[in-house]
């Protein structure tokens, strides 16, 4: 049993640095003193297989709605990258609250739990357990220790011994404008690639380079290493 979907997106905009929680939380809903993402269940669409999620982005009156209509926009992007079909609409004004409101609504194709819904790249990355949320691409190419075999008194090899197998990993992610990288993990670390059809976890994994380029769509980071073992499930 996985996350639920609504605990799914609530995770993921907290990795990119919006404060975020339920918009029912069963309690008194808190004064809006920063710029806040308040997410709900919209709808769920059986027959399709979808559901459809509300991203408010709440800013209090003094940022004004050109604030709130840029956090809604990052909001947007980022659930975009995750997998979902996104609907932003316009900046509203709440005089009672006194507060700038952007509606966001994020469609996945899924039913309710996290596991069963389809994301962007097909594929779910996980680093120690900690989801990396913004990869895009993942490559693996296994390398093996060939060793040439010589009888005695022979100048040329009779055969070739094959030796031990690693891994060379690569991961490409794609981070948005605002959104902070992933820490490095200390020392050795296990990969997890989640897919529908199985699960494939790599261990005593370690980077070798770390590659990163900056243009306006936001920051490419390309990491590469090995793996010394791996399993599929």
């Amino acid at each position: 049993m996985g996350i639920s979907i609504l605990e799914q997106v609530l995770q993921l905009l907290r990795s990119a640095e919006f404060q975020a929680d339920v918009a029912y939380p069963g309690q008194k809903f808190p004064q809006i003193t920063r710029t806040v993402a308040a997410v709900h269940i919209e709808k769920v669409d059986r027959a399709n297989m979808t559901v459809t999620l509300e991203v408010n982005i709440i800013s209090p009156a003094a940022l004004g709605g050109t604030a709130c209509e840029l956090e809604a926009l990052r909001a947007t992007e980022v659930l975009q990258w995750d997998g979902a079909v996104c609907i932003q609409n316009g900046c509203t004004y709440d005089g009672s609250a006194q507060v700038y409101v952007v509606a966001v609504l994020a469609t996945y194709t899924c039913v309710t739990e996290a596991d069963s819904c389809t994301l962007g790249p097909g594929f779910r990355i996980y680093i120690n357990d900690i989801r990396q949320p913004f990869a895009v691409a993942f490559a693996e190419e296994a390398a093996f220790d060939h060793t040439a075999v010589y009888e005695m008194g022979e100048a040329d090899p009779m055969g070739i011994s094959l030796g031990s197998r690693i891994w060379k990993i690569t991961l490409e992610e794609h981070i948005l404008p605002g959104s902070p990288e992933a820490a490095e993990p200390a020392g050795a670390f296990e990969l997890k690639v989640q897919r529908d059809a199985a699960t494939e976890m790599y261990y005593h994994c370690r980077w070798q380079s770390i590659r990163r380029e900056m243009d306006r769509s936001g920051l490419r980071r390309i990491r590469k290493g090995i793996a010394m073992a791996k399993e599929v499930a």
